[in-house]
């Protein structure tokens, strides 16, 4: 951990250009020149001492400490000139120009000054008219009941039957499949559960188990398609033995008291579809709120006269293909996979993502403008209480918390912006003008996922 440093100082040299005076700690500078020398030893050769162990004694007198400067500005400038910006609280438009005085010396702190532009302030009209569509808080006539026939597939229970298998229906069953007299490799599967539907399986095998009832037995040709994901049997003409065991049929409970208490803490069906109403209700509301609070910053947006530099509008869109590019990494998708499965390059990402970035730098600036102008302002003891409530939802200790983060400048400083910002919001919309629109499908309740067994994933 570095030691403490004085706080970046920032001088407005005009509406669009800032100057940053940045102090460096003695602890920070050593720890440059450290690194400097470790990695200038691992790359240097000097002859009677190996790779990597050249005493820094020896090195200095080698490469001079013109170098050694060199290297510990190289690998630390940009690292300490981005913290000064974020403690400053800026946004750069463009790449600093960074000058100093004197060079740094092991030992003393050291003061470098960095000159940035930075977006000049929103302009927004005298006379402000937000307006902004606000969906109606409606729950459709149907929501209720299609939980509710939700809730009941979840409850239901497969029973055998001595019938036909039909469509929709389960069926266990063991089959062999077979090329040429030949055993496919992972076609032999023993007790698999499938629904009769799904398209779990090929076409031809489903349609061969449609009408055969348990105990039955018969041999299916299959023809595999072309493009079947194993390139062994793609296209070939296959024999399945298959032996249907069982035929089950989903049975779902009655809609009624007792199946509210078997899937809820309610006694009677009426409680239960009362809260399933009010928690659908609850989702919309919400939702309508945020589509409300959205068009406001946008109709703010749209009337603020707004810089957007290039080099500001470069650096967000980096961040967000970063962002992006992570995204389909947690999901275990190599966004270079992605870029080639989609055919698209990584320019045309950016372009596609452009529209977003711009905007989202509009409306940002845009309502900053605006708190200026409503002259909102966070107090500590706000700042505080957002902090203890986060600190106790997430069970960490409020009074450590607060003073963790009030001992963080940078922290502090960007906590207080967004809390400044999301007030700013607040006011946008006390003001914002409702424009009714249909509220749509927007209950929330439209989860129609298959309820039940899991059929298996071995497909044949």
């Amino acid at each position: 951990m570095s030691s403490t440093h004085m706080p970046t100082l920032v001088e407005s040299l005009s509406a669009d250009r800032v100057l940053l005076r940045v102090e460096v700690s003695s602890h920070d500078v050593d720890h440059a020149f450290e690194h400097a020398l470790r990695d200038l030893a691992r790359d240097v050769r000097i002859p009677g001492f190996r790779k990597g162990k050249v005493p820094p004694r020896v090195l200095r007198q080698r490469i001079g400490e013109e170098a050694i400067i060199e290297e510990a500005l190289r690998g630390h400038l940009g690292s300490w000139y981005s913290r000064a910006v974020r403690e400053a609280g800026i946004d750069p438009a463009d790449a600093p120009e960074i000058d100093y005085e004197e060079p740094p010396v092991e030992g003393s702190a050291w003061t470098f000054t960095a000159t940035v532009q930075v977006p000049r302030p929103a302009e927004l009209p005298e006379t402000l008219e937000v307006t902004a569509e606000k969906p109606e808080a409606a729950v459709p006539d149907d929501a209720v009941d299609r939980e509710l026939d939700r809730i009941r597939g979840t409850a239901s229970q497969l029973e055998p039957t001595e019938g036909a298998a039909a469509r929709g229906d389960y069926v266990l069953v063991d089959f062999r499949g077979e090329i040429d007299g030949k055993a496919i490799k992972d076609a032999s599967v023993d007790d698999f559960l499938v629904e009769l539907g799904s398209g779990r399986l090929i076409d031809d095998l489903e349609d061969a188990l449609v009408g055969m009832k348990a105990g039955e037995e018969r041999d299916v040709e299959v023809q595999f398609p072309a493009d079947y994901q194993s390139k062994k049997v793609a296209g070939k003409l296959a024999t399945f033995h298959v032996a249907v065991k069982e035929v089950k049929q989903r049975v779902l409970p009655d809609l009624d008291d007792e199946l509210a208490r078997n899937v809820s803490e309610f006694e009677t069906l009426a409680e239960l579809r009362s809260a399933i109403e009010a928690e659908i209700r609850g989702r919309i509301e919400r939702d309508a709120d945020g589509r409300f609070r959205a068009a406001a910053l946008r109709s703010l947006g749209a009337q603020a006269d707004v810089d957007l530099p290039d080099g500001l509008v470069q650096r967000r869109l980096q961040a967000r293909l970063e962002d992006v590019a992570e995204s389909f990494r947690q999901r275990g998708v190599p966004f270079d996979r992605y870029l080639q499965s989609t055919g698209q390059s990584i320019d045309q990402v950016v372009a596609s993502l452009r529209p977003e970035v711009v905007e989202g730098i509009r409306q940002e600036q845009a309502l900053r403008a605006f708190a200026d102008r409503e002259k909102i302002a966070v107090a500590d003891d706000e700042v505080d209480a957002y902090i203890r409530e986060s600190a106790e939802a997430e069970k960490q200790d409020p009074d450590e918390t607060v003073r963790r983060i009030r001992e963080n400048d940078p922290v502090l400083r960007e906590l207080t912006d967004d809390l400044r910002m999301k007030k700013a919001l607040d006011r946008l919309v006390e003001i914002a003008v409702p424009v009714a629109v249909a509220a749509g499908d927007a209950a929330g309740a439209e989860n129609e996922d298959d309820a039940g067994a899991d059929a298996p994933a071995d497909d044949a």
